[in-house]
């Protein structure tokens, strides 16, 4: 008997199964698409053109147009995402390699740039390139650009002003904005056009009034409803409020340009956290307060601020409440006036400063690690007692010196340029040390290893037991002879032999 397939073993998702394959089924302005293919048109000429920066909220089809341009005009496309390939050697070789050398297709057709085929590279996430271990990612791709590769790229972000301007500069901006409900929706009909899927116009606008402007979000809802189904009605939808990452955005605006109390309720939707929003506020209320309503409004963050430590001590959570509060509606109602205008709000640079420090931080906990373990100190001490004399030994003292004592705490080449910020002198010493085979010599005579402390430890335990024993056992004997001495005197006097005894004969 055969065994039953399953019906459908794989239901691709709907994004990605009508993910638009030319620019002609792109869903994006008229002057987007126009600039596009203006760019494309003179790469395809020969001409080399400054990258592309294609910059707005996630969702709306940055990924999407890159890709269909690639198919429009026949080029490869290779995708990378900024926050996945980590640190800048990464980038280099891989965006590096693509950008300048002629390359192979993936069927193993040579791609000649005089021949007019490209290869398209699209860097996903270049706002995020700064963070967690992207180390020196944001310079690398900008040494990069500066030597005018020839082969376009497209780099993407949500929020182009994360980047440095040097890097925007180097580059084309193209803005996209959210779609208007109509785009989306006609989007969603052909959708269900196609799955055969019979859905009211009035569903399809709650769809879409929920995934807030994100095309992405609302097919993915679509498919969440309609797959299975022959028809979706009103009542099929769960109306709920959607987090997007742009929205702590739109909470920021509502703090700072109204006095509405419902923002609380809003920054709760937050996908962050309240340590995290208040540094969000902390970030911009400078940027709109002045006077009088920003000395006011750190006063009230102050508050929020002194629950959130209180929450860290006692892990009392309930207080979160009161400092998201605090930190929203507090710091919206302390304003004596709303401040008209646009206002750029902006990432907590605290993060950044964080990332850039994170490796010296990650540094000096390694060194401080040795120092504590070598000299038997716990870290804090390490710190305050032996990690600036060293420190001055090691960036001063004679180079036989500094080596002894780099061998004796086991310090690398990389601990010894953090603490005497001297590559020259760092690169010295490590020579010196591999040059005359210094390196860290432990004791072993008896505490190599714990057994070997434990028979150590046992053995002399014996020994003194032994000791003890000996001791006691010459303490017994000559008590019985003092004993039997004392006993001899007093016979003696008894006997009156005693009476003409010396000094001499009686301390015989």
């Amino acid at each position: 008997m055969e065994p039953v397939e399953s019906v459908e073993k794989y239901r691709p998702l709907w994004v990605e199964k009508y993910r638009p394959q030319t620019l002609k089924d792109v869903v994006a302005d008229k002057t987007i698409i126009e600039k596009v293919t203006a760019w494309a048109k003179k790469w395809q000429s020969g001409g080399i053109q400054k990258p592309l920066l294609f910059g707005g909220p996630p969702g709306i089809g940055k990924t999407s147009l890159a890709l269909a341009l690639a198919n429009t005009f026949g080029w490869e496309a290779v995708e990378l995402n900024a926050s996945d390939q980590r640190n800048w050697q990464i980038i280099n070789r891989i965006v590096g390699e693509g950008a300048f050398n002629q390359t192979i297709s993936d069927e193993g057709e040579f791609l000649s740039t005089e021949a007019g085929k490209l290869k398209l590279i699209i860097l996903d996430e270049v706002d995020n390139i700064h963070k967690k271990e992207d180390a020196g990612g944001e310079g690398a791709l900008i040494r990069l650009l500066k030597k005018r590769p020839r082969q376009p790229i497209i780099l993407i972000a949500n929020d182009p002003y994360a980047l440095s301007p040097e890097l925007r500069n180097l580059c084309d901006m193209v803005n996209f904005k959210r779609l208007d409900i109509r785009r989306i929706v006609k989007v969603l009909e052909k959708i269900c056009s196609a799955e055969g899927v019979k859905a009211d116009k009035k569903v399809l606008e709650a769809i879409v009034r929920n995934a807030g402007g994100d095309l992405r979000a609302a097919i993915n809802d679509l498919q969440a409803i309609a797959e299975g189904r022959e028809e979706i009605k009103i009542d099929d939808v769960v109306i709920a409020k959607r987090t997007q990452e742009s929205d702590v955005f739109k909470v920021m605006q509502k703090i700072f340009k109204t006095y509405s109390t419902a923002v609380h309720n809003e920054a709760m939707l937050l996908d962050e956290s309240p340590d995290d929003l208040i540094m969000w506020v902390d970030e911009n209320l400078p940027r709109e307060y002045i006077g009088e309503d920003l000395l006011m409004g750190y006063k009230v963050l102050s508050r929020a601020d002194i629950f959130l430590g209180r929450v860290r001590r006692r892990q009392f959570y309930r207080m979160w409440k009161y400092a998201s509060y605090l930190m929203t509606v507090g710091v919206q109602q302390s304003k004596r006036e709303i401040r008209k205008g646009f206002t750029r709000y902006q990432r907590p640079s605290t993060w950044q400063m964080l990332f850039r420090t994170r490796s010296m931080r990650e540094r000096l906990k390694s060194i401080l690690t040795k120092i504590s373990r070598y000299s038997h100190l716990s870290t804090k001490k390490a710190y305050s007692e032996m990690y600036f004399l060293l420190r001055k030994l090691i960036s001063e003292a004679e180079i036989p010196v500094a080596a002894s004592i780099s061998a004796f705490y086991d310090f690398s080449e990389e601990d010894l340029v953090f603490m005497t910020g001297d590559e020259k002198r760092a690169k010295e010493i490590a020579e010196y040390i591999a040059k005359y085979g210094l390196h860290r010599v432990e004791d072993e005579s008896f505490l190599s290893t714990f057994d070997r402390k434990v028979e150590a430890v046992e053995g002399v335990e014996e020994e003194l037991e032994r000791f003890e024993k000996k001791e006691d056992d010459e303490e017994m004997e000559e008590a019985v002879e003092l004993k039997q001495e004392d006993s001899k005197t007093r016979k003696r006097a008894k006997k009156g032999k005693t009476k003409d005894a010396t000094l001499d004969t009686f301390f015989s």
